[in-house]
């Protein structure tokens, strides 16, 4: 039996004129790493925040964790961690004040130092977000996506505008939390 932790089916959004996604259908199972490839404008971001019941689909259906979108909204919300494109915190905290941050956000007793391992940020904990590379931020982000301990995380262009080694660097996280 497939374990599929993420159904689409036919999913369709309009923006008047517009078609920003047109009749997709995939299935995502349990373990898998999944991307979206296309051009700038392809309409991945609006699908990903469908998925993630941010955006509400003009038509077709969504299921996450067995559950429908629109009828299991909070609780999907729970299980779920999210590193939007543009993730950015707070400048002024360290890398382990933030994850604490977000960890009593989600009111969650989340292990920071365990997080801090998972994301090779060891060496970097006490310094101040504003201090960090792209790369370094973009892993404190994953971080952060992982406080509530979720079943699925959602990864939305995690190695854009990274150098070469710094999206290396995040792709080795990625492969880390798959396994």
């Amino acid at each position: 039996m497939v374990d599929d932790v993420i159904k689409v089916k036919d999913l369709v959004k309009v923006y008047g004129d517009l078609r920003a996604v047109d009749t997709i259908t995939f299935d995502v199972e349990k373990g898998e790493v999944f991307a979206f490839l296309g051009p700038n404008g392809a309409g991945k971001t609006t699908t990903l925040e469908m998925i993630e019941t941010l955006r509400t689909p003009t038509s077709g259906s969504i299921e996450i964790l067995g559950m429908d979108v629109h009828k299991g909204r909070a609780e999907i919300l729970k299980r779920i961690g999210i590193l939007p494109q543009d993730f950015s915190s707070f400048d002024r905290l360290t890398i382990e004040e933030t994850i604490r941050y977000y960890g009593d956000l989600f009111s969650t007793d989340c292990d920071i130092e365990k997080l801090i391992k998972l994301v090779n940020l060891e060496e970097h904990r006490k310094q101040l977000y504003m201090n960090l590379s792209g790369g370094l931020k973009q892993r404190v982000g994953i971080a952060v996506s992982l406080v509530n301990n979720p079943e699925i995380v959602f990864l939305d262009e995690p190695t854009t505008g990274l150098d070469p080694r710094a999206r290396h660097d995040v792709w080795d996280v990625i492969s880390g939390l798959r396994a």
